[in-house]
């Protein structure tokens, strides 16, 4: 019997360091809100935002109002920033989309297309 409460809390243990490493802060957060600016904005090339969308909704419930709003902030920043840039900045911010914005936006940050072919 002790071996059987032993071992529960080996796993009990276990799983929490899993769910604590899954965890996003709030630096990783607002990078996401971030690249799903980019990812929206008309002049880089809007791209599929439906997973990132999903992932913001889902994490935002558990963030302080004033992390929701400099979220909020960092989307439209950067969205307005894509609008605009032109020539080096331009190119810039795509590097940033396809390279750090790639963990957030999946496969669309390289322009992968995705076979809808049944």
């Amino acid at each position: 019997m002790k071996k059987v409460i032993i071992a529960a809390a080996v796993a009990l243990s276990a799983l929490a360091g899993a769910a604590q490493a899954a965890e996003v802060s709030n630096t990783q957060f607002l990078q996401a809100a971030r690249c799903r600016g980019l990812a929206a904005s008309e002049g880089l090339g809007k791209l599929d935002t439906a997973g990132i969308d999903a992932f913001l909704k889902q994490e935002t419930g558990a963030r302080e109002l004033p992390v929701r709003v400099s979220a909020n902030n960092k989307i439209s920043g950067a969205q307005k920033e894509g609008d605009k840039a032109d020539g080096a900045k331009k190119e810039k911010l795509l590097a940033e989309r396809s390279g750090a914005c790639s963990a957030w936006l999946g496969g669309a940050a390289t322009g992968a297309a995705m076979n809808t072919a049944n």
